[in-house]
């Protein structure tokens, strides 16, 4: 009988020791890690709210990704309409020259000034082309392009969409101005210019004639008004980065929130889990030493 009772008494034993080992692998666990528990399904009653804080952190900084890269898309974009109005100014101060000649110099300097701003990429595809971006959206690349094209927006192969992304669950941007928006007025003042050139009151070459000097006062003011139409523009992109930047700030904020949301949940205090530990040490140390004692018992010292 006191056999029988011993080998429980040992089983017993031997059980409370596995258990304390186990506790002393888990306190060691959340101190290594500094989590309740190393995966969701260790979270218990926590596991649905930590699924849903994780997917919505993961949305949030998905969104602040293509944010950026929105953001990113439109400082290219308005490097490229500086350089743009650059062109048109240059257009018109050569407009005022007195010598033909010069004239048509700086006007061909000015068209590849535009068409090199209107052929600019970022992340290989090209920021003017609307949800075409595999094709330059400018195809003339000379003046003698121009005269050649019936219209001036013959010379342009952009899409008629502006390309979109969404930043929120409920917010879609657009993301880029397309060639012809910005650029065929500027590029019908270039092409009348080098018409004019080629016509019966041409060429442009050394000291005006009066009907020369006529025609370039009358399109200076197309020129400036190429110019606003262009200003127009920097100023819609320029609001337009407002937002994203704005939905960039919003959208790490929330970011951070989850995160400190998920941390409560899933977060252990260091100083309680050391607590733990030490506690299960002292457990298991004791259940080592009864199981020992148990293990040991013998009926030979009573018959001694």
């Amino acid at each position: 009988m006191t056999r029988i009772s011993t080998s429980a008494a040992a089983q017993a034993a031997l059980v409370d020791l596995m258990r304390s080992q186990r506790n002393v692998f888990e306190a060691q666990q959340q101190l290594t890690t500094g989590k309740i528990a190393p995966d969701l399904k260790g979270s218990g009653f926590r596991t649905e709210s930590l699924a849903a804080a994780y997917g919505a952190r993961d949305r949030a900084e998905g969104y602040r990704f293509s944010a950026e890269r929105v953001g990113h898309k439109m400082e290219i974009t308005a490097i490229a309409l500086d350089k743009l109005s650059d062109a048109a100014t240059d257009l018109r101060v050569a407009m005022t020259a007195a010598d033909g000649t010069y004239i048509m110099s700086q006007a061909r300097e000015a068209f590849e000034k535009a068409r090199n701003a209107l052929s600019t990429q970022h992340a290989g595809a090209y920021i003017f082309g609307g949800t075409r971006t595999d094709a330059n959206p400018i195809t003339a690349t000379s003046l003698a392009d121009l005269v050649a094209a019936p219209t001036a927006s013959d010379v342009f192969v952009n899409s008629s969409r502006r390309p979109a992304a969404k930043l929120d669950d409920q917010y879609t941007q657009e993301t880029g101005l397309l060639a012809d928006e910005v650029g065929t007025d500027l590029m019908a003042a270039f092409k009348r210019l080098a018409e004019y050139d080629a016509g019966v009151n041409g060429p442009f070459d050394g000291p005006l004639t009066d009907a020369q000097y006529t025609y370039l006062q009358g399109e200076i003011a197309n020129v400036i008004a190429a110019f606003d139409g262009i200003a127009d523009k920097v100023g819609e992109n320029g609001a337009l980065q407002s937002r994203v930047e704005s939905i960039v700030n919003t959208q790490q904020k929330k970011a951070d929130y989850l995160t400190g949301l998920i941390g409560d949940l899933e977060d252990i205090d260091m100083a309680t889990a050391a607590t733990r530990f030490q506690q299960a040490q002292t457990a298991v140390d004791v259940a080592a030493q009864t199981f020992s004692v148990l293990s040991q018992v013998s009926l030979l010292p009573f018959l001694r």
